[in-house]
C-alpha cells in the first residue's frame, strides 16, 4: 500500500504527537509500504527530505505566538497560498491509497480531509489530544469550535477515528456524535529497543547525582493542562526520609507555577529544571532515574513518555485509571503505581514506598517492560494499523 501520514508535528518538532507520527512512518515502512509524510516546515528544516524509503514533505508554515489561549505552546499555521495544491498533487505523485491523519484541530488536517475527499481517498483521523483548556472563557470557545468546525468537518469526516484510550473514546462519542462503529481502540507505539539499554551515567555527571542519590524524573512538557505542581509539593516529605533525593524536570515550561512553587518551599538544591532536551537524550534521562511521574494532576491518561519510562524498566507514577486503556488494565502496584489526581501526600507516600524497597522499585519495573513490549511495541501497533489500512479499502 502507499501510505500518507499527515500531522502538523514531525521530528526535530519534540512533542508526544510529532514522535507518534515518526515511529508510524518507520513501523509501516519497514512493513514494506510505501510511507510519504506532509507536516509543517520549522526550523530550517529542508522542503523535502528521506529517511529510509520514507519521503517527508514539509509545507511552509507560520508559528503562532505564544498565546494563554492556545497554552503557549508551539503552533504551526499551514493554511497558506499553494500548500492545498502540493498537498493534492503529493497524493496524486504517490498514487496514495489510504491517509492517516493526526490531530483534529489542525489546518493541515482539514486541508488533507478536503484533499481526500476530492480524491475519493479514504481517511483514518487519529485523535490525540483533546479540545480543552483549563480557562472557562477559553474553553467555551473550544466547545463551540469543536461542535462545530471540528465535527462536521474532520471528525465525522474520517472514515475510520482511532482513539488511543478510554478516555479519549468517551471524548469523541460525547463531543463528535461518532459512530462507535467507526472507532478502533489503537494505542500508542513505543519503540522498545531505543530503551533495552539505557545510560544512567552521562546524565548522573551532568547534574552532579552520586550513585546513591534517589532521582525523580519528571518527563515532558510542562503546561496549563500538565502541571507537576503535587509532585514538587511532595518533595519535603519525600527529602524527610531520603534527604538525598533529587527531583529532574526534563523538557520545555510553558506554565511556571511549578518553578515558582520551587522557590517558595526552598526546594531549589534538590529540583532542576532542565528545559527542553533533545530526544535522542531520553533514553538516558530514563536511565538516570529510579522513578519517573509526570500526568499526576487531572488524570488524562498515559502519554508517550511515561511509556517509554515503563519499557525501560522504571516504575512510573500515574493518575490514570486501571481501565485507561480499552481491552488493557494497568495492575496498580504491580506494572504502574497509580496515584489519586492532585494529591501531593499521596504521591510522596508512593516515592518513599518504592524508595524504601530496591527489589519492589525492580519488580514493578520489569512488569511494565513486559507490559509495554507486549501491547505497544512498534510491530504490534504497526500491525493493526496495516489491518485497519487493509479494511478501510476493502471497504471502499
Amino acid at each position: 500500500m502507499n501510505i500518507c501520514i499527515v500531522n502538523a508535528f514531525f521530528p526535530p518538532h519534540v512533542s508526544g504527537t510529532a514522535r507518534g507520527a515518526f515511529l508510524l512512518s518507520k513501523g509501516l515502512s519497514r512493513r514494506g509500504h510505501g510511507i510519504v509524510v506532509i507536516t509543517s516546515r520549522v526550523n530550517g528544516t529542508p522542503q523535502v527530505e528521506k529517511y529510509d524509503s520514507v519521503t517527508v514533505y514539509r509545507f511552509r508554515s507560520v508559528k503562532y505566538p505564544k498565546l494563554d489561549i492556545l497554552h503557549k505552546a508551539d503552533l504551526y499555521y499551514n493554511l497558506l497560498p499553494g500548500n492545498f495544491g502540493s498537498l493534492t498533487h503529493i497524493l496524486r505523485k504517490h498514487r496514495i491509497d489510504v491517509v492517516l491523519t493526526y490531530g483534529q484541530f489542525f489546518d493541515l488536517t482539514f486541508m488533507a480531509s478536503a484533499a481526500c475527499k476530492m480524491l475519493k481517498i479514504p481517511v483514518i483521523l487519529t485523535i490525540g489530544t483533546r479540545m480543552e483548556h483549563t480557562q472557562s472563557l477559553y474553553n467555551s470557545f473550544f466547545l463551540f469550535a469543536d461542535k462545530t468546525l471540528v465535527k462536521y468537518l474532520v471528525a465525522r469526516g474520517a472514515d475510520i477515528v482511532i482513539a488511543l484510550d478510554k478516555l479519549m473514546r468517551d471524548y469523541m462519542i460525547r463531543r463528535y456524535n461518532v459512530d462507535e462503529r467507526s472507532i478502533r481502540d489503537i494505542p500508542l507505539a513505543v519503540d522498545v529497543e531505543r530503551f533495552e539499554e539505557c545510560d544512567a551515567l552521562t546524565i548522573r555527571r551532568r547534574y552532579d547525582l552520586d550513585k546513591e542519590d534517589h532521582v525523580i524524573l519528571s518527563l515532558g512538557t510542562i503546561s496549563n493542562l500538565r502541571n507537576p505542581v503535587s509532585l514538587v509539593k511532595s518533595m519535603p516529605s519525600v527529602l524527610k526520609e531520603f534527604p538525598d533525593s533529587k527531583l529532574l524536570f526534563a523538557g520545555s515550561i510553558y506554565n511556571y507555577e511549578a518553578v515558582r512553587l520551587v522557590e517558595r518551599l526552598r526546594l531549589k538544591d534538590s529540583v532542576i529544571f532542565c528545559g527542553q532536551v533533545d530526544y535522542s537524550m531520553i533514553p538516558s534521562y530514563i536511565g538516570a532515574c529510579d522513578v519517573e511521574g509526570h500526568d499526576l494532576e487531572s488524570g488524562l491518561g498515559i502519554g508517550l513518555a511515561s511509556l517509554e519510562a515503563m519499557a525501560a524498566g522504571k516504575p512510573v507514577l500515574s493518575s490514570a485509571a486501571e481501565d485507561n486503556f480499552v481491552n488493557l488494565k494497568l495492575s496498580n502496584w504491580k506494572n504502574i503505581v497509580l496515584v489519586q489526581p492532585g494529591n501531593a501526600e499521596a504521591v510522596a507516600q508512593a516515592v518513599n514506598k518504592l524508595f524504601s524497597d530496591r527489589r519492589l522499585m525492580k519488580e514493578i519495573g520489569e512488569n511494565a517492560r513486559r507490559f509495554v513490549k507486549e501491547h505497544f511495541s512498534l510491530d504490534v501497533i504497526c500491525q493493526k494499523y496495516e489491518t485497519l489500512c487493509h479494511e478501510v479499502l476493502k471497504g471502499r
